[in-house]
């Protein structure tokens, strides 16, 4: 094509065919556009249009912009030489890795935005605007591309042609109506894109074309995620305002909607929900002033820092730290020789062999829940049901994650399980008078854990505790699995992360529901909570109590390395009687089916 030398095709859309080729001439990859007819296949037509088309994206320069190098015909046919971006496009992302955290996804919009802003301050619209249009490259800056159908603002729909221009899915209302498009049309499907990204799937309902083109021409939309999803309502209020049918009622163009949608990033940038850091930074500066929180800060600091990379170097490192600990050393060791590392009984005579034996990572991970288990145990009985519950909690997520069909993350499911509540246990074991205060409103007002302990401290116990694992260094997946996931049902996890957020949060409150839910109320509890993590599993209520039966057996069976002392734990007491309980009135049930 001309000088360039074609070397494969990237991708074709109802614009044209993109190829990736390479300019000999200056030495360097680039995207050419070979562009459909417009109408009528008549060569000279093309040539009249294609010109002023050409004109209106060499206007643009924008660091979010794909810019175009240069323009040329080819068979009678006009073809644009854009910068090659490597990289993922939005759509791509979305169908790899679903919803993007808020965010991370608000950040993306702002930067297409400032691109759009561009081209809308000089009286330019873009009209072809969709996740497969916009790239994010591989240092994570968007750039928005296909500028090809760019008209001036004011233009009529039907310029367009006859033929559709554009992707369907991603046109306003005016497209249908037969109204001028303007800098809002390309808001509308601004919002459509970020609804898309916070959310993992298009609003429209895409049964047929018709179906799609009322959808949009009505503004007809599905929006009911939003509320699912628990997103900030600042952030509904801004899609909503961008999908409005008046095309008057949405932002006039997309440097209005930029200026509210940073704003909006702000307020929610110090934790994704608004957290408040100087809040934050008080509780670890009290946590730092007690006694025994630096030193376990940094031997779990100085074992994550040295469990990042796994060389020759840091297993010797790591080793000696683990030594200094006689305790830990042997609830390692015993551990290691355990069935639940597949041991044998002997055989892992050192810490150095349990390393290579069972990998620099899960040592990390059991090395984290061994040492904070330690430092902790000296606790009131308040605190020893709370590292109890987490045990319990921890082989749940471990068997789950198996049943699952995840068997590589089974020992880390273990430790996200183990620390889904480090906030609340350092509360009980730092913080005593507020943690009475947290139980005193719940008692009182029926408030869960997180509202209740946010109204006390100014966070939630999960804010606390993904602001100390972070203190610690603790790798990306316990970090994340603290995270509290709000009421009703759950997505199904789209990302590891989130499937061991869930399968934490699952297991979690499982413990929590057996040791508070009266055996009458245990099967309508259980199949409400069956309901909520049904995008990660479904199961019946029998299937979860036994569930607790296997996670409570391994309880009693690894106690003594664990050095948990059971007698006299209320939790234990609560779930023996509630897991009786539910088998009695499953021998009852089962009596009344034979007569």
């Amino acid at each position: 094509m001309g000088r360039f030398i074609i070397r494969r095709w990237l991708g074709s859309g109802l614009q044209g065919k993109v190829f990736l080729a390479f300019d000999p001439v200056l030495e360097r990859q680039v995207a050419i556009k070979w562009l459909n007819p417009t109408g009528g296949d008549k060569p000279s037509q093309n040539r009249e249009i294609f010109p002023s088309e050409a004109r209106i994206v060499a206007r643009l320069e924008h660091p979010n912009i794909v810019p175009l190098y240069e323009a040329g015909m080819y068979r009678d046919f006009p073809y644009l030489v854009f910068a090659y971006v490597e990289g993922m496009t939005l759509r791509d992302k979305r169908l790899q890795n679903g919803a993007m955290p808020v965010q991370e996804a608000l950040s993306i919009f702002s930067a297409v935005l400032a691109g759009v802003a561009c081209a809308h301050a000089q009286g330019i619209l873009h009209l072809d605007l969709s996740p497969s249009n916009i790239m994010v490259d591989t240092a994570g800056v968007p750039r928005i591309m296909d500028f090809g159908l760019a008209k001036f603002a004011g233009v009529d729909a039907a310029v367009c042609g006859d033929e559709l221009r554009g992707s369907p899915l991603y046109m306003s209302p005016e497209h249908f109506n037969n109204r001028p498009l303007t800098a809002r049309s390309d808001i509308f499907v601004l919002g459509l894109i970020l609804f898309e990204m916070v959310s993992g799937r298009s609003p429209v309902p895409a049964e047929n074309l018709q179906v799609l083109i009322n959808a949009i021409a009505d503004s007809d939309l599905d929006l009911g995620d939003m509320d699912r999803l628990g997103l900030d309502t600042r952030l509904q209020a801004v899609i909503q305002r961008a999908l409005s049918h008046d095309a008057a009622s949405r932002f006039a163009d997309a440097a209005e909607m930029k200026l509210v949608v940073d704003e909006l990033l702000e307020l929610l940038e110090p934790d994704d929900r608004g957290v408040d850091h100087s809040t934050v930074m008080f509780l670890l500066k009290r946590l730092e002033r007690k006694s025994a929180f630096p030193a376990l800060s940094n031997n779990l600091v100085e074992i994550n820092r040295l469990t990042e990379e796994n060389n020759d170097s840091n297993v010797d490192l790591l080793t000696n730290i683990v030594l200094r600990d006689y305790a830990i050393t042997n609830k390692l060791l015993q551990l290691a020789n355990s069935s639940f590392y597949g041991g044998t009984g002997h055989g892992v005579k050192t810490i150095s062999n349990a390393i290579h034996r069972l990998g620099m990572n899960v040592i990390r991970m059991t090395c984290n829940g061994l040492v904070y288990f330690d430092a902790l145990k000296g606790g009131d009985q308040n605190l020893k049901d709370a590292l109890i519950s987490s045990f319990v909690s921890a082989f749940i997520s471990r068997h789950f994650a198996i049943r699952l069909g995840h068997q590589d993350l089974a020992e880390e499911a273990f430790i996200c399980g183990m620390f889904h509540r480090l906030g609340k246990s350092l509360t009980i074991f730092y913080f005593q008078e507020e943690f009475h205060e947290i139980e005193r409103l719940i008692e009182e007002y029926g408030l869960n854990d997180e509202a209740a302990s946010t109204r006390v401290l100014g966070i939630g116990y999960s804010n606390l505790g993904m602001a100390v694992a972070a203190r610690w260094k603790f790798p990306e997946a316990i970090r994340g699995s603290i995270q509290y996931l709000g009421f009703g049902k759950l997505p199904k996890p789209a990302r590891p992360v989130e499937l061991q957020q869930q399968i934490a949060a699952f297991a979690n409150e499982l413990c929590e529901l057996a040791a508070n839910v009266s055996a009458e109320q245990g099967s309508l509890r259980l199949t409400e909570f069956s309901t909520r993590f049904a995008g990660l599993i479904f199961l019946s209520p029998a299937e979860l109590v036994q569930l607790l039966e296997v996670a409570f057996k391994k309880l009693k069976e690894f106690s003594p390395i664990l050095g948990l002392e059971l007698s006299g734990s209320q939790f234990v007491s609560r779930v023996d009687n509630f897991l009786a309980a539910m088998q009695l009135l499953a021998e009852q049930s089962k009596v009344e089916e034979t007569y």
